[in-house]
């Protein structure tokens, strides 16, 4: 029973010893500073400021549950049937890259 734990011991404290050197890489050498990319931090904050603006003023237009829930009864027939094919085609491309890439490996993002 002794031996066991001894060689239990040992093997953990060789695999602890060895790991170290398996998850080492290879040195890149010095990293380079890049330059801050201003017109995307610029073009984010417009993004999301725009995206609160008419967030807020949606949420304005709303009075009751019923014109949350329904729209107020503005909402036509041609609108919501574009609405479910943009659902669809969403659920069907999020669905197929993922099946891509488990068919063919991270190639199957090339058709994302």
């Amino acid at each position: 029973m002794k031996w066991n734990s001894c060689k239990a011991k040992v093997f953990a404290a060789s695999t602890f010893l060895t790991s170290g050197l398996a998850m080492a890489g290879p040195d890149l050498g010095a990293a380079e500073q890049q330059a801050t990319n201003w017109h995307a931090i610029i073009m984010f904050v417009i993004f999301v400021g725009l995206t609160l603006f008419i967030t807020k003023w949606a949420a304005k237009q709303t009075q009751s549950t019923q014109d949350f829930y329904t729209a107020g009864g503005g909402i036509s027939g041609f609108q919501n049937g574009l609405a479910i094919a943009g659902d669809f085609m969403s659920a069907a491309s999020f669905l197929g890259i993922s099946a891509m890439v488990f068919s063919s490996g991270f190639d199957g993002l090339l058709y994302s």
